[in-house]
């Protein structure tokens, strides 16, 4: 089973290498977001619990679907999926 830290560390993987991608920096993200460069570097290394409506900015920046920034965790014995 994976950890709130584990899902929250991915996510923030995604966030950084969709960045790079963009050629963008942290500093750049923390200024379209009205959000401290602090704040980008700990949801990049999973050290900070990213709100939904920061993910939805995040993905309209990068212009991709918020789906490909979020986590889907199975719970097998409930047979439920909760995204993160």
């Amino acid at each position: 089973m994976m950890t709130e830290r584990m899902i929250y560390k991915i996510i923030g993987q995604r966030v950084r290498e969709y960045r790079i991608a963009r050629q963008l920096t942290q500093e750049e993200i923390s200024e379209k977001l009205q959000m401290s460069r602090p704040s980008i570097t700990n949801i990049e290394s999973g050290k900070h619990r990213i709100q939904i409506h920061v993910l939805y900015e995040l993905a309209k920046l990068f212009d991709i679907p918020i789906q490909n920034l979020v986590v889907i965790v199975c719970d097998n014995e409930n047979q439920n999926a909760i995204v993160v």
